[in-house]
Formats: structure tokens, sequence, C-alpha cells
């Protein structure tokens, strides 16, 4: 019997995508890594310089500059396509050019014969996913936006910092759009099992915290702070899509916030949106329906049809 290794194929070698092949590399998660780039010159550097990097991590892992047609085998599809986001834009912003590059590859994609999973993490998230899914007709399980998995990452490090409470002790989520209209729902934050509120009306003078409507706001700029400071942002999302990329290799069964399609869940239909979701060997195996309260419903649904509007946009370009 022939030991299949593990193979992971990026679309896009710049700042985002090249960190996601590091992450990939540095925590062991995959043993050969495809990068594809309109540039090739850029593709072949990072690929030289991750082996070097390899050199000195405790993990055998191949990686090279390639084509579509070099990931026809590979198990993951890593979609980090786009230019990064310039200072006057909010995500939604970048459709037009993301949906320009998304036609782009889309016909090497549907030409290698690859059949595996989609990640897909470029900007707008939630709509190139969509737009994505749909324009290859991909098993809706099977093609997964990152979504608000960062901003949950940045979410529970801020209620952390405020708390004093370890962020692996937290439970929080964003749900909705991977940008400007995500919401909390803060009747499921927990800390150590216990209801947020609760933790704050019981405890005041050893729990303090900003108010929501700060700690919303809070989260939701971060992303242009850093692209402000930075030119954009890399580390988060990278580390975001290497644990999607870990659940669904080590089959955890993990409940992670990312952009799915729902399919009459939360009351939406046909619209790809982040929420939590269980992932495993075969993607999404379940969206986790939380029970929102009349105001969190408005909300998401709020965030939900502004995703629609931009898909439907998305089409039309």
């Amino acid at each position: 019997m022939a030991i299949k290794t593990r193979k992971v194929g990026i679309i896009g070698a710049g700042n985002v995508g090249s960190h996601v092949g590091l992450q990939l590399a540095v925590q062991g998660l995959c043993d050969e890594i495809v990068f594809y780039d309109v540039k090739h010159d850029k593709s072949y550097g990072e690929a030289l310089d991750l082996l070097d990097a390899v050199s000195y991590q405790p993990h055998h892992v191949e990686a090279y500059a390639g084509t579509i047609d070099d990931m026809k085998d590979a198990d993951i599809l890593i979609n980090a396509s786009g230019n990064p986001r310039e200072e006057h834009q909010n995500r939604l912003d970048m459709l037009e050019g993301a949906v320009k590059t998304s036609n782009e590859f889309i016909p090497f994609i549907q030409k290698s014969g690859f059949d595996g999973i989609i990640i897909s993490i470029s900007n707008p998230c939630d709509v190139i996913a969509q737009y994505l899914q749909y324009k290859l007709d991909w098993p809706k399980e099977k093609l997964i936006g990152s979504g608000t998995a960062l901003d949950s990452a940045r979410l529970q490090m801020y209620l952390s910092e405020q708390l004093k409470v370890n962020r692996r002790s937290l439970t929080a989520y964003l749900l909705g759009e991977h940008g400007d209209s995500s919401m909390i729902p803060w009747s499921h934050v927990r800390v150590a099992g216990k209801t947020l509120d609760e933790l704050l009306e019981e405890k005041p003078e050893m729990y303090q915290m900003d108010s929501k409507e700060m700690v919303l706001q809070k989260v939701r700029e971060e992303g242009n702070v850093i692209n402000q400071s930075k030119g954009c942002t890399e580390f988060g999302v990278s580390s975001a899509t290497a644990e999607l990329v870990r659940a669904i290799y080590h089959n955890e069964h993990k409940i992670l916030p990312c952009s799915v399609y729902l399919d009459g869940q939360y009351g939406v239909k046909d619209t790809y949106a982040s929420v939590p979701v269980k992932v495993g060997k075969d993607g999404v195996e379940d969206v986790i329906e939380l029970r929102l309260t009349v105001e969190e419903s408005a909300e998401f649904h709020k965030s939900v049809d502004i995703l629609k509007a931009h898909f439907n946009k998305a089409l039309d370009l």
C-alpha cells in the first residue's frame, strides 16, 4: 500500500499566501506546497525562501513554484490571490478586482481535475467564497471561506486583555461578514462556561471591560489599523488558515467560525456568511446554529443582506 503525502496548493504568493505556506511548513501540517502566482518569479522566490526556513524546522517539507495543473492531486487548495487593501478601501470595495482575478484562475482549476477542499481567504472573503462555489459548481461543504475566524481571534484577544483571562478560556465569535457589518452574539460569549454578563455582574471589582459597542468597534477597526501601520494583514489570517487546514487533515471535528453556505440555518438561504461550523476531513460537517436574541438576529440578517447584495453585484461584473 502506497502512503499518500499531504499536498497543499496556494494560489497567490503575496504577503498572505507566502505566510500561509510558512505556517503550514513550521507547524508540519503538510509535506508538499505548490505556489502559483501570475508573477512566476515571486512564487519561485517564496518557494526557495521557504525551503531555506525548513532547514531549521523539525518537519521535512517540499515547496516549489508551479501551475494550478500541478495542484490537481492536492488535498487542499488555498485561494490567497489579490492585492493588499488600499488605505481608503473597506473589504467590499475590493470586489471588482477580486472577481477579475478569480475569473482568471477559475478555468485553470476546472481544467486541472482538482477535486479536493478549497479554502478561500481573499477579500471580500464571504462574497468571493460564494462566487467561487457558484462558478465552479463546487460541493458546498468543500468550499470554505476563512471568514470571521480572524475577527473572532481579535475579539478573544481584546476580551482576554480586559478581563485578564487567558483567551483559551473564552468562547467568543463574530458572525456575518468578515468586514464592517460583522456582529457579536454577546449572549453566547462564555468565560469558563459562564456567560459574560453573569461574570461581570457577580464580580465587578475583578472583571471589567469596555462597552460592548466599543469592543465591536475595536475589533472591526483592527484590520484598518494594521493595514495603515504595515501595509497589509498577514500573520493573523495565515494562522487562522493553518487552523482550518489542521482541522481538515487531522479530522478534528473542530468548531471554528468561518464562512460557509447557509441553506436555511439562521433563517438564511443561498448565502455564504460566517457562523460556527464543525470542520473535519470532508470539510464542513455541520453548521452550529446559535439561538440568537431578537436583536442579535436582526444584526446578523442585516449583515447577510449586505453579503447577498454584493454577491449579486459580483455576478453582474
